[in-house]
């Protein structure tokens, strides 16, 4: 239920503009942290900005953010983003995420960094295409 109820809040804040495709990715932390148990990627069908959106995103930006695309060989995308002043102790972290997109399995690893930090950040998840009007 603690599941549902957060992709509920991550969808709701996520409203769509019109002629894009929204995959919601279910991710299971795998690592120490750090992973949200929900993200959402856009994919414009305009050319616009591919974007994400994950509990962390909506808790520092209120809305989703950029992230950079990369299409492998074997078909499958790589996403990174970047999030600053995310609330940490002893100070706010800046962490940089990369997300690898199995566009046939629609499976999803993401790993994050945390400069001068060993711990793990990553995590594994299915997702769905869908479209949200949040």
């Amino acid at each position: 239920m603690k599941r549902f109820l957060l992709a509920c809040a991550v969808v709701c804040g996520f409203s769509t503009p019109a002629l894009a495709l929204d995959l919601v990715c279910n991710v299971r932390d795998t690592g120490d942290g750090f992973i949200s148990p929900v993200i959402v990627f856009r994919f414009p069908d305009n050319g616009g900005k591919t974007e994400v959106f994950d509990v962390f995103i909506r808790e520092v930006y209120e809305k989703p953010i950029p992230a950079r695309v990369r299409q492998r060989r074997d078909g499958s995308y790589v996403l990174t983003w970047r999030i600053s002043n995310l609330p940490a102790r002893p100070r706010p972290a800046t962490i940089g995420y990369r997300a690898v997109l199995n566009a046939q399995r629609n499976t999803v690893q993401v790993t994050g960094s945390l400069r001068g930090v060993t711990n793990s950040i990553n995590g594994r998840g299915q997702c769905a295409p869908g479209r949200f009007d949040g």
